[in-house]
């Protein structure tokens, strides 16, 4: 995902939006975090036979709302960057 965003923001400039490009980045590396951490919890517990129960599930999930809402914070500050640099 990074190389994307250094892509784009070599391209339309994502950081003239410093507050909305700042919430992007730390909900999505949040919810990355999160999520790997699940993953790893998961995997641990799994190949030394122990069952993970609800809770791991759960918050794994919420390290995905966490991704999904950090990319669409992405691409609505995307879209202004878009119509900013058409208009102009």
């Amino acid at each position: 995902m990074h190389t994307h965003v250094l892509a784009l923001e070599k391209l339309f400039t994502l950081t003239a939006q410093p507050r909305l490009f700042a919430w992007f980045f730390w909900v999505y590396n949040a919810g990355l975090a999160l999520t790997v951490t699940m993953m790893v919890v998961h995997g641990t517990q799994t190949v030394s036979g122990r069952p993970t129960g609800t809770v791991v599930p759960a918050i794994a999930g919420l390290g995905h709302i966490l991704l999904t809402i950090g990319l669409i914070l992405l691409f609505v500050g995307l879209g202004k960057r878009v119509s900013a640099t058409t208009k102009a």
